[in-house]
Protein backbone atom coordinates (compact mmCIF):
# COMPACT_ATOMS: atom_id res chain seq x y z
CA UNK A 1 0.00 0.00 0.00
CA UNK A 2 1.44 3.50 -1.23
CA UNK A 3 0.05 6.59 -0.24
CA UNK A 4 -1.52 9.00 -3.31
CA UNK A 5 0.12 12.19 -4.38
CA UNK A 6 -1.58 15.34 -5.00
CA UNK A 7 -2.40 14.31 -8.22
CA UNK A 8 -4.16 11.28 -7.87
CA UNK A 9 -3.27 7.54 -8.81
CA UNK A 10 -2.34 7.43 -12.64
CA UNK A 11 -4.07 4.71 -14.81
CA UNK A 12 -2.32 1.82 -14.25
CA UNK A 13 -2.58 2.12 -10.09
CA UNK A 14 -6.16 2.59 -10.45
CA UNK A 15 -6.73 -1.01 -12.60
CA UNK A 16 -4.66 -1.95 -9.66
CA UNK A 17 -6.65 -1.03 -7.11
CA UNK A 18 -9.95 -2.46 -9.10
CA UNK A 19 -7.79 -5.66 -9.28
CA UNK A 20 -7.42 -5.77 -5.42
CA UNK A 21 -11.49 -4.82 -4.85
CA UNK A 22 -12.62 -7.70 -7.46
CA UNK A 23 -9.83 -9.96 -5.95
CA UNK A 24 -11.25 -9.01 -2.10
CA UNK A 25 -15.16 -9.78 -3.57
CA UNK A 26 -14.12 -13.50 -4.43
CA UNK A 27 -11.87 -14.30 -1.22
CA UNK A 28 -15.44 -13.40 0.32
CA UNK A 29 -17.27 -15.40 -1.51
CA UNK A 30 -15.07 -18.29 -0.83
CA UNK A 31 -14.74 -17.48 2.67
CA UNK A 32 -18.66 -18.31 2.61
CA UNK A 33 -18.86 -21.14 0.53
CA UNK A 34 -16.14 -22.83 3.07
CA UNK A 35 -18.58 -21.79 5.77
CA UNK A 36 -21.45 -23.27 4.05
CA UNK A 37 -22.99 -19.86 4.28
CA UNK A 38 -25.02 -18.13 1.08
CA UNK A 39 -23.62 -15.82 -1.08
CA UNK A 40 -25.90 -12.89 0.17
CA UNK A 41 -25.06 -13.46 3.42
CA UNK A 42 -24.06 -10.28 5.36
CA UNK A 43 -21.77 -11.75 7.93
CA UNK A 44 -18.94 -8.67 7.75
CA UNK A 45 -15.53 -10.11 6.14
CA UNK A 46 -13.58 -10.11 9.82
CA UNK A 47 -16.28 -12.33 11.52
CA UNK A 48 -15.85 -14.97 8.62
CA UNK A 49 -12.24 -15.13 8.63
CA UNK A 50 -12.32 -15.89 12.58
CA UNK A 51 -15.22 -18.60 12.10
CA UNK A 52 -13.13 -20.23 9.13
CA UNK A 53 -9.87 -20.05 11.49
CA UNK A 54 -11.54 -21.77 13.98
CA UNK A 55 -13.16 -24.50 11.50
CA UNK A 56 -9.34 -24.57 10.03
CA UNK A 57 -6.15 -23.47 12.06
CA UNK A 58 -3.72 -24.49 9.88
CA UNK A 59 -4.99 -21.46 7.83
CA UNK A 60 -3.37 -18.66 10.64
CA UNK A 61 -1.05 -17.45 8.62
CA UNK A 62 -3.65 -16.98 5.51
CA UNK A 63 -6.23 -15.47 8.33
CA UNK A 64 -3.92 -12.63 9.78
CA UNK A 65 -2.58 -11.78 6.28
CA UNK A 66 -6.25 -11.60 5.10
CA UNK A 67 -7.03 -9.28 8.41
CA UNK A 68 -4.50 -6.37 6.97
CA UNK A 69 -5.69 -7.06 3.72
CA UNK A 70 -9.32 -6.29 4.86
CA UNK A 71 -7.85 -2.77 6.69
CA UNK A 72 -6.36 -1.78 3.24
CA UNK A 73 -9.68 -2.68 1.29
CA UNK A 74 -11.55 -0.63 4.39
CA UNK A 75 -9.43 2.45 3.29
CA UNK A 76 -9.94 2.14 -0.20
CA UNK A 77 -14.23 1.76 0.38
CA UNK A 78 -14.43 4.23 2.93
CA UNK A 79 -11.90 7.13 2.34
CA UNK A 80 -12.00 7.52 -1.32
CA UNK A 81 -12.76 11.02 -1.87
CA UNK A 82 -14.35 12.94 -5.09
CA UNK A 83 -10.93 15.25 -5.96
CA UNK A 84 -8.15 12.57 -6.05
CA UNK A 85 -10.31 8.93 -5.89
CA UNK A 86 -8.47 6.25 -4.33
CA UNK A 87 -6.23 7.55 -1.11
CA UNK A 88 -3.95 4.86 -1.15
CA UNK A 89 -2.39 2.65 -4.21
CA UNK A 90 -1.88 -1.18 -3.99
CA UNK A 91 1.45 -2.99 -4.14
CA UNK A 92 1.45 -6.10 -6.49
CA UNK A 93 2.82 -7.98 -3.15
CA UNK A 94 -0.71 -6.94 -1.81
CA UNK A 95 -2.33 -8.30 -4.94
CA UNK A 96 -0.56 -11.51 -5.12
CA UNK A 97 -0.86 -12.56 -1.70
CA UNK A 98 -4.88 -11.83 -1.88
CA UNK A 99 -4.52 -14.01 -5.26
CA UNK A 100 -2.97 -17.13 -3.04
CA UNK A 101 -5.70 -16.68 -0.56
CA UNK A 102 -8.67 -17.13 -2.72
CA UNK A 103 -6.62 -20.27 -5.12
CA UNK A 104 -5.95 -22.01 -1.50
CA UNK A 105 -9.90 -21.15 -0.47
CA UNK A 106 -11.14 -22.15 -3.89
CA UNK A 107 -9.39 -25.09 -4.53
CA UNK A 108 -7.96 -26.78 -1.18
CA UNK A 109 -5.87 -30.27 -1.04
CA UNK A 110 -8.86 -32.99 -0.82
CA UNK A 111 -8.29 -35.14 2.53
CA UNK A 112 -8.89 -38.10 -0.43
CA UNK A 113 -5.46 -37.41 -2.02
CA UNK A 114 -3.38 -38.19 1.00
CA UNK A 115 -5.93 -40.54 2.79
CA UNK A 116 -8.04 -42.41 0.51
CA UNK A 117 -7.41 -46.22 0.53
CA UNK A 118 -8.37 -49.30 0.96
CA UNK A 119 -9.71 -49.92 5.96
CA UNK A 120 -9.43 -52.98 7.24
CA UNK A 121 -12.85 -53.58 9.07
CA UNK A 122 -13.85 -56.50 11.47
CA UNK A 123 -17.48 -57.58 11.44
CA UNK A 124 -19.17 -57.54 15.17
CA UNK A 125 -19.34 -61.28 15.13
CA UNK A 126 -15.13 -61.51 15.08
CA UNK A 127 -13.41 -63.14 17.75
CA UNK A 128 -11.05 -60.53 19.99
CA UNK A 129 -8.39 -62.94 18.60
CA UNK A 130 -9.08 -61.99 15.19
CA UNK A 131 -8.85 -58.37 15.99
CA UNK A 132 -5.65 -58.53 18.17
CA UNK A 133 -3.65 -59.98 15.23
CA UNK A 134 -5.16 -57.69 12.17
CA UNK A 135 -3.80 -55.18 15.11
CA UNK A 136 -0.50 -56.83 15.26
CA UNK A 137 -0.22 -57.69 11.72
CA UNK A 138 -0.82 -54.21 10.72
CA UNK A 139 0.15 -51.38 13.24
CA UNK A 140 -3.52 -50.60 13.73
CA UNK A 141 -5.48 -49.55 16.84
CA UNK A 142 -8.77 -49.08 15.35
CA UNK A 143 -10.88 -50.64 13.39
CA UNK A 144 -14.40 -49.94 12.23
CA UNK A 145 -16.94 -52.30 12.91
CA UNK A 146 -19.22 -53.30 9.34
CA UNK A 147 -21.81 -56.02 8.70
CA UNK A 148 -23.25 -56.72 5.35
CA UNK A 149 -22.01 -52.68 4.19
CA UNK A 150 -23.75 -51.10 7.49
CA UNK A 151 -21.06 -49.22 10.01
CA UNK A 152 -21.77 -50.44 13.79
CA UNK A 153 -18.61 -48.81 15.25
CA UNK A 154 -15.31 -48.26 16.31
CA UNK A 155 -13.15 -50.83 18.20
CA UNK A 156 -10.26 -49.53 19.76
CA UNK A 157 -7.20 -50.64 21.86
CA UNK A 158 -9.10 -48.58 24.48
CA UNK A 159 -12.25 -50.93 25.11
CA UNK A 160 -10.05 -54.08 24.46
CA UNK A 161 -7.89 -53.14 27.43
CA UNK A 162 -10.97 -52.23 29.53
CA UNK A 163 -12.23 -55.75 27.98
CA UNK A 164 -8.77 -57.22 29.25
CA UNK A 165 -8.93 -55.83 32.49
CA UNK A 166 -12.67 -56.19 33.75
CA UNK A 167 -11.48 -60.08 33.25
CA UNK A 168 -8.57 -59.75 35.36
CA UNK A 169 -10.25 -57.71 37.86
CA UNK A 170 -13.28 -60.64 38.17
CA UNK A 171 -10.11 -63.02 38.68
CA UNK A 172 -10.29 -64.81 35.79
CA UNK A 173 -7.69 -67.70 35.69
CA UNK A 174 -7.35 -67.83 31.58
CA UNK A 175 -8.64 -65.30 29.26
CA UNK A 176 -9.56 -66.76 26.04
CA UNK A 177 -9.78 -64.20 23.35
CA UNK A 178 -11.43 -66.47 20.71
CA UNK A 179 -14.45 -66.81 23.34
CA UNK A 180 -14.74 -63.01 22.89
CA UNK A 181 -16.60 -61.59 19.90
CA UNK A 182 -16.12 -58.19 18.71
CA UNK A 183 -20.04 -57.31 19.73
CA UNK A 184 -18.94 -57.49 23.12
CA UNK A 185 -16.17 -55.61 23.21
CA UNK A 186 -18.09 -52.51 21.85
CA UNK A 187 -19.62 -52.23 25.02
CA UNK A 188 -16.51 -51.52 26.48
CA UNK A 189 -16.81 -47.81 26.90
CA UNK A 190 -14.93 -45.62 29.12
CA UNK A 191 -17.45 -43.93 31.30
CA UNK A 192 -15.64 -40.63 31.44
CA UNK A 193 -16.20 -40.58 27.97
CA UNK A 194 -19.66 -40.56 27.43
CA UNK A 195 -20.89 -38.68 25.02
CA UNK A 196 -17.74 -37.67 23.92
CA UNK A 197 -17.15 -38.22 19.86
CA UNK A 198 -13.96 -40.58 19.58
CA UNK A 199 -14.55 -40.71 15.59
CA UNK A 200 -16.55 -38.17 13.39
CA UNK A 201 -17.19 -39.04 9.59
CA UNK A 202 -16.43 -36.57 6.86
CA UNK A 203 -16.78 -36.41 3.32
CA UNK A 204 -13.93 -37.76 1.38
CA UNK A 205 -13.46 -34.41 -0.59
CA UNK A 206 -13.04 -32.38 2.14
CA UNK A 207 -10.26 -29.95 2.68
CA UNK A 208 -7.53 -31.97 4.65
CA UNK A 209 -7.14 -28.88 6.52
CA UNK A 210 -9.90 -28.95 7.63
CA UNK A 211 -10.25 -32.92 8.22
CA UNK A 212 -6.59 -32.53 10.46
CA UNK A 213 -8.00 -29.27 12.76
CA UNK A 214 -10.32 -31.56 13.95
CA UNK A 215 -8.08 -33.39 15.56
CA UNK A 216 -6.44 -30.04 17.10
CA UNK A 217 -10.11 -29.03 18.21
CA UNK A 218 -11.11 -32.58 19.95
CA UNK A 219 -8.66 -33.94 21.77
CA UNK A 220 -10.36 -36.82 22.50
CA UNK A 221 -10.83 -37.91 18.54
CA UNK A 222 -9.14 -40.92 17.12
CA UNK A 223 -10.81 -41.56 13.95
CA UNK A 224 -11.80 -39.43 10.94
CA UNK A 225 -13.70 -41.93 8.97
CA UNK A 226 -14.26 -40.84 4.94
CA UNK A 227 -17.23 -41.44 2.69
CA UNK A 228 -18.61 -40.09 -0.15
CA UNK A 229 -21.53 -38.54 1.76
CA UNK A 230 -19.68 -37.77 4.83
CA UNK A 231 -21.82 -40.10 7.17
CA UNK A 232 -22.40 -43.96 8.01
CA UNK A 233 -24.47 -44.42 5.09
CA UNK A 234 -22.17 -44.68 2.60
CA UNK A 235 -19.20 -46.84 2.45
CA UNK A 236 -15.91 -45.95 3.86
CA UNK A 237 -13.51 -45.23 1.62
CA UNK A 238 -10.38 -44.10 3.53
CA UNK A 239 -9.57 -43.22 7.24
CA UNK A 240 -6.92 -40.88 8.90
CA UNK A 241 -6.34 -41.18 12.67
CA UNK A 242 -4.43 -39.06 15.30
CA UNK A 243 -1.26 -40.38 14.70
CA UNK A 244 -1.59 -39.08 11.08
CA UNK A 245 -2.82 -35.71 12.29
CA UNK A 246 0.32 -35.59 14.23
CA UNK A 247 2.20 -36.07 11.35
CA UNK A 248 0.80 -34.06 9.16
CA UNK A 249 2.40 -30.93 6.92
CA UNK A 250 0.16 -28.93 5.91
CA UNK A 251 0.99 -26.74 2.14
CA UNK A 252 2.65 -23.61 2.47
Amino acid sequence: MKTVSAAGLTRRQRESVGHFLDLFTDVEAALKKRLALPADDKTGVKVLINAYETKNPYWRDSANCLRHLTDIRNVLTHQRGTAFGYPVAITSRSIEALREIKAHLARPESVSARYCRKVLTVSASDSLAHVVALSFENGFSQFPVVDAGRFGGLVTESEITRWLGHRVKGNSAEVDLRDACVRTVLKEKDPTMRGIAIFRFRKSDAPVEEVMGMFSMEATLEVALLTESGSKHTPIKGIVTQWDAARFSHPQ
